[in-house]
């Protein structure tokens, strides 16, 4: 995990703390995506303190992994309401199905619980194990809509700050949502109509989607495209954008 990405999940807490539900005097926490691969960070660090009970939930069984659910897109195993603070990063783009997973986010959140999702809107492809989806701005207020949940805040890391921050080349979409403050009939109505965003998911035996395939279209189309630039097309078009090459040109 990035920097930057860090630096948001330690401001969130910092900012939204005293507005985090409570149960028994604890602030319960699930890390959704928590796996630490190469022994990367994972945020169960901002959560070191007898005011968090921190669980991280993973597809795999791993380091900082503390529940693997049978179906990794419908946690059954997971009660409603069971959560105060939701929290994700760097996990959606990995996730085939990242709508569904941000429905269960909602559901096993508690009434006034939060989900803090940063996911990145740039970057290189890295497959762990595939490499689904980049998140724009709009994304957001999309999945909210979609789930019912209370959009608070959403960032996109814009130029001037990608270009400073470490870990700015993945370009940070972050959102700050919370489950409305619902109760009896109405939040059943909720989680209802969660069911419906997440019921053709709900199959136990669920794949996973597997990475996409190289077939004779892109054979074809990278022949021709090196036989048209011979340079790599990268190489090729910051020449053409470089002011010595256009004052040559003109």
């Amino acid at each position: 995990m990035h920097f930057s990405s860090y630096a948001k999940a330690r401001i969130f807490l910092e900012v939204y703390a005293s507005e985090l539900p409570r149960s028994d005097g604890q602030v319960r926490v699930l890390e959704v995506g928590s796996k630490s691969h190469h022994a990367q960070d994972t945020y169960r660090g901002l959560f070191d303190d007898p005011a968090f009970r921190y669980r991280g939930l993973d597809l795999e069984a791993g380091a900082n992994v503390d529940i693997v659910p049978r179906n990794p897109f419908v946690w059954n195993e997971l009660a409603a309401s069971s959560f105060d603070l939701c929290v994700s990063g760097q996990t959606f783009e990995h996730n085939p199905y990242f709508w569904v997973t941000f429905a269960e986010m909602a559901r096993v959140l508690a009434p006034g619980g939060f989900a803090f999702v940063v996911a990145p809107g740039g970057g290189s492809v890295h497959r762990y194990p595939v490499d689904c989806w980049r998140f724009y701005p709009d994304s957001w207020p999309a999945l909210c809509v979609l789930t019912g949940m209370e959009l608070l805040e959403s960032y996109f890391e814009g130029d001037a700050l990608a270009a400073r921050v470490p870990g700015g080349a993945w370009r940070d979409s972050a959102v700050v949502a919370r489950k409305p403050r619902l109760e009896g009939a109405a939040l059943d109505a909720f989680h209802e109509r969660l069911g419906k965003v997440v019921s053709l998911f709900a199959a136990e035996d669920m794949p996973i989607a597997q990475a996409g395939r190289k077939g004779p279209w892109v054979a074809a189309y990278l022949s021709q495209m090196e036989a048209a630039a011979p340079v790599s097309l990268r190489t090729w078009l910051r020449r053409r954008r470089s002011p010595r090459i256009l004052r040559r040109d003109g």
